[in-house]
């Protein structure tokens, strides 16, 4: 309906599940995957992620030095802050030209159709607010009535993370 041809992709656990980028590609779209982890993933062929936090710990460093050689063009080292700075950098232009961002979301408030996102990158609010629509992907189970309740929960999200 937005004759869209760019997306960019914040990491969700959701839109794995249920195929999507697959269904995007199909449909003659382009979509950058921007968390990182998703990103070396994107870059090799789409493999499927090893973790839910962590998608790409199955790579090393090396491994991945090769992936963003091959795919991007990378000349750099292994360092992992170099790569990292290298594929901020190597992405920007994508979150200015994209049509849509779509994110998933932590939990959503039903009495004012707001969502919550927590993020550890900066990627997901650049998906949220560059491109001229934003799609959130989420679960039912994600819906809270109120601010008060989306209160307790985000606590609960912060307490049981994994470090």
């Amino acid at each position: 309906e937005k004759k869209a041809k760019k997306i960019v992709k914040a990491k969700s656990m959701v839109t794995e599940e249920i195929g999507l980028n697959q269904m995007i590609l199909r449909n003659g779209w382009q979509v950058v995957e921007t968390d990182l982890g998703e990103y070396i993933l994107q870059c090799d062929d789409y493999n499927a992620p090893s973790h839910i936090v962590v998608p790409a710990l199955h790579k090393s460093r090396a491994q991945i030095r090769e992936i963003f050689k091959d795919k991007a063009g990378y000349t750099g080292t292994d360092n992992p802050e170099e790569m990292t700075r290298f594929v901020r950098e190597y992405i920007r232009h994508d979150f200015l030209e994209a049509d849509i961002g779509i994110t998933g979301c932590n939990f959503a408030v039903a009495e004012s159709g707001s969502i919550s996102l927590v993020t550890n990158e900066g990627n997901a609010r650049l998906s949220t607010t560059l491109p001229k629509v934003h799609i959130a992907v989420m679960g039912m189970e994600r819906i809270v009535p109120t601010f008060e309740e989306l209160d307790i929960v985000i606590s609960l999200l912060c307490r049981s993370a994994v470090g």
